[in-house]
């Protein structure tokens, strides 16, 4: 029997879900290069700039990351009721907005307004859950896939922006890196959301591409005719969605949340302090950054190579070795002394980050589509806490004791706690089981 995604003249041309994809892609780099991942370059300057200590400095940006988690059940709601496209152009110009202000900003105050008010909400709002939103819409079969190949091309224009953005910021200013941003928000991504498409219903077609006429030959095939890949094809486009009071009945879900809360516990200071740690390893900033775009480098074939073993090989071994790799980078950042040892930090850290296109994957996997964006958004909330205490906590405990040391072994053993997690997940019962 012929494969569901063969084709016929009427899905002969290249599946627009692939086109979507490079678009949001990129959209998502420009975003994940400023916002995501511009807080480590921003940090130092800014504090330098507006006189203020590391812990305040510290604060807003960590608060910024953490106000689109306490959204997000509140957010991914609203993009599965109203869309993604709808949130994406409003996120946008949110965000734009307040790039310019950040960019003018004279005091602590409205450089907090900016990033809280307007850049996290616009941020967060716009591309965090809207753009994986659109991806679980439009994939099935290859959700992971296409969710790796989307996080990898955010890393890969964070990785090639990230020391243009360190240059401009060390020879002129961070207001003019701040100005770039604003510019890339408002005649760059506004105009370019105009062609996403929401779902492959809105087209007229079925996610990845699959052939309506083949795939209703399969299922009119007596089952226990059905090859192994004719089966698999059916659970990928038959099972039941679940409603969102059946996933969080399941014991899968929590553990996915609490396997997420704990990863994202190892990451968040490090993500934001990483430059600083570096520096106060005894790396100058503008090296510190070169090795930190090195690390959101990794994070590229990391993440295709998931991305492409997503599918085959079990989520809980997958997210669970990842989170011992992180262990290892941090064991190697605490003891390492020398720029092949950060290097390697580096290395392992950004290959661990690979699992983030299976951790949110699971989400559609296991739960189906309908639901995505609001069961991604309460996972983002439970999370919420660690990305303001922690960050904040790391540059309180600096301004004490001018170290970074606790703060790694927290990292440390958060991840292999977050390991434990993910390994006990279980594929949850179809609804109609339950």
């Amino acid at each position: 029997m012929d494969s569901p995604y063969s084709s016929s003249k009427a899905t002969s041309k290249i599946f627009y879900g692939w086109k979507l994809l490079a678009l949001i892609s990129f959209m998502g780099s420009l975003n994940n290069a400023f916002f995501s991942k511009g807080s480590a370059l921003f940090l130092l300057p800014v504090e330098t700039s507006l006189g203020l200590s590391r812990a305040t400095s510290s604060l807003i940006f960590s608060l910024a990351r953490s106000e689109g988690a306490v959204e997000g059940p509140i957010v991914g709601y609203l993009v599965d009721r109203f869309g993604s496209k709808k949130m994406m152009v409003l996120g946008t110009i949110l965000a734009g907005i307040g790039f310019v202000i950040f960019a003018l900003a004279p005091n602590v105050w409205i450089f907090a307004v900016a990033y809280l008010v307007f850049i996290a909400v616009g941020a967060t709002m716009g591309f965090q859950h809207a753009i994986a939103a659109t991806v679980n819409k439009w994939f099935s079969k290859y959700r992971v896939r296409a969710l790796a190949i989307q996080e990898a091309s955010g890393n890969l224009g964070s990785m090639l922006l990230i020391p243009l953005i360190g240059l401009l910021i060390a020879y002129f200013s961070w207001r003019w890196a701040a100005a770039l941003a604003a510019a890339s928000y408002f005649f760059v991504i506004l105009p370019l959301s105009a062609f996403v498409k929401s779902s492959p219903e809105s087209v007229g077609q079925l996610p990845d591409g699959a052939n309506p006429e083949e795939l209703e030959k399969i299922r009119n095939t007596q089952s226990q005719e059905l090859t192994d890949s004719e089966s698999r094809t059916l659970r990928y486009y038959d099972n039941a969605d679940f409603t969102l009071k059946e996933a969080l009945l399941t014991p899968t879900y929590w553990f996915l949340l609490i396997g997420t809360m704990f990863r994202q516990i190892a990451k968040a200071p490090i993500q934001v302090h990483i430059v600083a740690i570096l520096h106060w390893k005894g790396l100058d900033v503008a090296t510190a950054s070169l090795i930190f775009a090195f690390w959101l480098g990794m994070n590229v074939p990391s993440k295709l190579f998931f991305g492409f073993i997503g599918d085959k090989v079990p989520k809980q071994v997958s997210l669970g070795g990842g989170m011992v790799l992180y262990a290892v980078s941090m064991l190697v950042l605490i003891y390492g002394s020398s720029l092949p040892m950060f290097l390697a930090a580096a290395f392992l850290g950004g290959l661990a980050e690979g699992i983030t296109p299976i951790n949110w994957g699971a989400i559609g996997d296991y739960f189906g589509r309908s639901y995505f964006a609001t069961l991604r958004g309460i996972i983002n909330l439970s999370h919420s806490w660690a990305l303001v205490g922690l960050p904040w906590a790391a540059g309180w405990w600096f301004d004490q004791y001018d170290n970074y040391f606790m703060i790694i072994w927290v990292s440390f053993g958060s991840a292999l706690v977050s390991a434990v997690f993910y390994v006990l997940m279980r594929r949850p019962k179809s609804p109609n089981k339950l």
